[in-house]
């Protein structure tokens, strides 16, 4: 074909079937080279906060990609030991050795709003602390099963903490506090072969009663927030694959449109 791309296998119209079948082979004029299946088969992650409905939903997307899948509590996370009992049960349970974490777990606390002026030091240590050190755990954790083998970290980290929120400050600094970890934590362990990035979804996918219009001047242009299985569940699933090797540090935000900033 004249300056087309050719593929060696035809669509696959079931998307389960699809992200299972072997990679594509793309012949163009000046192009030779075969794309990475999005497939998960043989892997083992952790989703943390699977107790909600959004990691429930991100945790199934790896399921039905190939993915053995442990879910670990957002209660799991507020202790070392417990987190490292955690993750050695999910390497132990699984048969092998944690390679992708996606990280959505979130005290309880941090839903409720309260008024900035009357956040005192044991509601932001339950809060920003509690979330930063959870996140650090799972990190850390991470690290050391993905160590020499390359591995796959993707935080959860809804919109608003790049629009912040009213009379959430404790919940949107602390998830904003995560985005700069992986950053960081990115340019740390891209010489292991471990990728570190962030997925946004919308506000409503989190109990915090703000909708996206509420933090927004248009509304979402794809017309709503998304289904966490169907329409975040791909994009995790990307992040947690082969096909991501090259991505790190970076947030994809998948709420439907509204976020459109780099």
């Amino acid at each position: 074909m004249n300056g087309a791309v050719e593929c060696d296998r035809p669509a696959v119209e079931d998307p389960e079937a699809a992200a299972r079948e072997p990679p594509v082979t793309i012949r163009g004029p000046n192009v030779r080279f075969a794309a990475v299946s999005l497939s998960l088969d043989g892997k083992v992650a952790v989703v943390t906060g699977a107790e909600r409905p959004l990691a429930a939903g991100l945790a199934e997307a790896l399921r039905v990609a190939g993915a053995s899948v442990a879910e670990v509590s957002s209660d799991e996370l507020v202790v070392r030991t417990s987190a490292e009992a955690a993750f050695t049960a999910a390497a132990a349970t699984l048969g092998g050795p944690v390679e992708i974490v996606v990280h959505a777990a979130i005290p309880e606390i941090a839903f409720e709003a309260i008024d900035f002026d009357q956040v005192d030091d044991a509601r932001w240590e339950a809060v920003w602390e509690a979330t930063m050190g959870a996140a650090i755990h799972v990190l850390q954790l991470g690290f050391e099963q993905m160590r020499g083998r390359g591995g796959r970290f993707v935080f959860v980290t809804p919109t608003v903490s790049m629009s912040g929120a009213a009379r959430l400050v404790p919940y949107t600094t602390a998830v904003e506090g995560i985005r700069l970890l992986a950053k960081s934590a990115a340019r740390q362990w891209g010489p292991d072969a471990i990728t570190v990035n962030c997925l946004a979804p919308a506000p409503e996918h989190v109990p915090i009663g703000v909708a996206s219009i509420d933090v927004s001047l248009a509304p979402p242009a794809l017309g709503g927030p998304g289904d966490a299985l169907l329409d975040l569940g791909p994009v995790a699933v990307f992040l947690a694959g082969d096909a991501s090797h090259a991505l790190t540090g970076a947030t994809l935000c998948a709420d439907g449109g509204v976020w459109m900033a780099p």
